[in-house]
């Protein structure tokens, strides 16, 4: 009973103190100026004529176009004192080279190759999950000896295919860190 009245007059006494500064927490939102808010946002235009759906579309985008400062400005990029380029603003180019087209269709086939051995390797671990399982129905259920033996038989097989699309995956990934290397090389030699 006594836990009972502590926790009734501790509600009422943080009730009390909460309820006065609810107000005051309110005036102090409305006092923002909501500068944030863009223009073309707003009913009116600065011609204060309202907006119907279709009008002022135009209008708008090339105000918004005009105004938008998240657009990046004209840029001149120059060298920096040690004559240094900076490639991802100079290189513009670059995708007309041969050399440089190969090792963009390298990079890609090698992507397409880790992509399938992992694809594999799903699916060889898909098998062993599935043959593992079979083998536990089996051990429950009392099968014979030379059903466990074959089902043991092939959870080998299904271990000897993961660990060998493991190194596939491996000798891909390799190569495709092999080809993104010397891609980057190129470019960085123009």
């Amino acid at each position: 009973m006594k836990n009972l009245r502590t926790i009734i007059l501790s509600a009422i006494i943080s009730g009390v103190l909460i309820v006065p500064s609810l107000p005051a927490t309110a005036d102090a939102k409305d006092e923002k100026n909501h500068h944030h808010v863009r223009k073309e946002f707003r009913k009116n235009d600065r011609h204060e004529k309202s907006k119907g759906r279709f009008h002022g579309r135009r209008e708008a985008y090339r105000e918004r176009a005009r105004h938008d400062h998240r657009r990046p400005a004209k840029h001149h990029y120059r060298h920096d004192d040690r004559d240094r380029r900076n490639v991802r603003r100079d290189n513009r180019g670059h995708h007309n080279k041969p050399e440089i087209r190969q090792d963009f269709k390298d990079v890609r086939a090698a992507r397409k190759d880790v992509q399938e051995s992992r694809r594999e390797l799903r699916t060889d671990y898909k098998e062993l999950q599935r043959d593992r399982a079979e083998l536990r129905r089996d051990i429950r259920n009392g099968a014979s000896k030379q059903e466990i033996r074959q089902g043991r038989q092939e959870i080998r097989n299904d271990l000897k295919e993961v660990s060998s699309s493991r190194r596939e995956l491996q000798q891909d990934q390799a190569k495709l860190e092999a080809a993104r290397q010397e891609l980057k090389n190129d470019l960085r030699k123009r």
